[in-house]
This record gives C-alpha cells, structure tokens and sequence, in this order.
C-alpha cells in the first residue's frame, strides 16, 4: 500500500488550489513528503514519543489497532512537507503548525483521543478526519478534559 499525501497550496485570488494529481485508490490524499523521512520511519519515532508500549491490555498484553493507526495519522503529518497545508477542524492549516502540535503529542493525549473515538454514539464516515482533528485539539483540550473529569467526580 503506498501513502500519498494531498497538497494544498493557498492563493492570494482564491481559498484554496489543489495541485493534479494521480490517485491511488486508497483514501490517502496526495502531496509531497520531504526526501529524508519515510511514513514508516517517522512511525517508530512517533510510537516511541507516545509510550505505544503502555497502551498493551493487562491480561492478554495486546495493543488495539486503533492506537497504531492513531500513530501512523501522527507519523503521515509530521513526514509532510512544512509548505503543504492540511485541513483541520474545516479550516486549512500550513503543516509546520500541525507538526509542532503533533510533535506535543503523548501517551495520555492518545488515550484521551482513542476513548473518545470508542464512545461516540454516532456513525463517524471520515475516520482519518475525525482522527486528525482529535489528535490535534487534544494537546489543546487535556487540561480542561481532565478538570472536567474532576468537577464530574467532585
């Protein structure tokens, strides 16, 4: 399966301009990833930055795929190239401000993210959307969720 990455450049006379690309079938978007890194790469760095370890069930010590499909999202972006915009939230973002809050992200933020995934009630149609709008607002978010969580219990 090759990855492929969606570039979006920004213009002074319109909102966005995509570039033509080939599609590969997946649901990959297309776009340009810097020479150096590779998805796959990027990816044992991003598990090492979240712990991914920790993230094994205690009895069977088995790790959901969710979490490593979580890491390969985080890993997808921070191999982008920093000119490329990415859209999240609805709004289109240049990928160097979307890897520098990815490159916040921890072990509690992916559990905060994979919980909320597993409980929403209703039929989520762009995962990969969804998933990197979450993974995004948590570094915003966790704080906040937590003081939530103890006025809850309070």
């Amino acid at each position: 399966m090759t990855l492929h990455f969606q570039q979006i450049k920004a213009s002074p006379s319109s909102c966005t301009e995509k570039i033509s690309c080939a599609t590969s079938g997946s649901d990959f978007p297309i776009g340009r990833t810097t020479d150096s890194r590779s998805v796959l790469g990027m990816l044992e760095k991003v598990m090492l930055q979240v712990e991914y370890q920790g993230f094994a069930g205690l009895r069977l010590n088995i790790i959901d795929p969710l979490y490593k499909e979580i890491c390969l999202i985080i890993a997808e972006v921070l191999v982008l190239d920093q000119d490329s915009v990415i859209k999240i939230n609805g709004s289109f973002l240049k990928a160097q401000l979307v890897q520098e809050i990815y490159s916040q992200l921890r072990y509690d933020h992916i559990r905060l993210v994979f919980n909320n995934f597993r409980n929403v009630s209703h039929r989520i149609y762009n995962k990969k959307s969804y998933l990197r709008a979450a993974l995004y607002n948590a570094v915003f978010e966790i704080e906040s969720h937590y003081v939530n969580d103890m006025a809850i219990i309070d």
